[in-house]
């Protein structure tokens, strides 16, 4: 049963992409080889420099930092990152040997996601794993929730606004039709208007029928013929 479960779960998270930066060669291939075994997407860096790199192609799920790298330091990568729109929303993790008080309070004023000491315990890394990016896509869902809901919103006023001028400006231009019979010029330039006005219904249709699959549409009879 518990193999079971652990087969469920890796197949659960096994699209999550995890950036591992740490120097420590030992310590990188344990950190691989664990969180692979646990369903992850792995990919290391030995430095700040590399995993910098990396973050901008790959955008991962998460990142796993230690502090004190050579080239560019844990602070600096978490700093960069959390400055650009396009990977701002990326949980960090720091994963590192200072474990003052001060240490921690730096990383977090670089609006770091968490802060592990080391030596650290391998389930606790996960969990907080998970829930840093269980986080990022629920405000990922809410904020497209949030996107689509006023989309739908705005649509339905705009639809519900031009519905009625669209109905009105056919029936003037059947009265202005009959105005106009016997020049040849005018009735067609009455035609053209009504062209654009069955373009506009049908764009009025196709809005309605996308906001709402189960949407008729009144039928219509053909006053002006064209």
């Amino acid at each position: 049963m518990n193999n079971l479960n652990d087969q469920e779960m890796n197949t659960d998270i096994a699209k999550d992409r995890l950036l591992v930066a740490e120097d420590d060669k030992d310590l990188r291939r344990i950190l691989k080889v664990h969180l692979e075994s646990r369903g992850f997407m792995v990919t290391t860096a030995r430095n700040g420099k590399i995993a910098l790199e990396k973050i901008n192609e790959e955008k991962p799920d998460c990142l796993i930092l230690d502090v004190m790298m050579p080239v560019m330091d844990g602070f600096e990568v978490c700093k960069r990152i959390k400055t650009m729109n396009s990977t701002k929303d990326i949980p960090v993790i720091f994963l590192t040997a200072k474990g003052k008080t001060e240490d921690k309070l730096e990383g977090m004023g670089f609006n770091a996601d968490d802060y592990i000491t080391k030596p650290f315990d391998f389930s606790e890394l996960i969990a907080r794993i998970k829930l840093h990016i269980s986080r990022k896509e629920s405000r990922k869902l809410d904020i497209e929730r949030a996107e689509t809901r006023s989309s739908k919103e705005i649509v339905a006023e705009l639809t519900e606004k031009t519905g009625v001028p669209i109905g009105k400006l056919k029936r003037d231009l059947g009265e202005l039709m009959e105005l106009v019979r016997g020049n040849p010029g005018m009735e067609e330039k009455v035609r053209e208007c009504e062209r654009d006005r069955r373009e506009l219904r049908q764009i009025f249709i196709d809005i309605n029928s996308e906001l709402n699959p189960f949407y008729e549409p009144d039928p219509e009879e053909e006053l002006i013929e064209i």
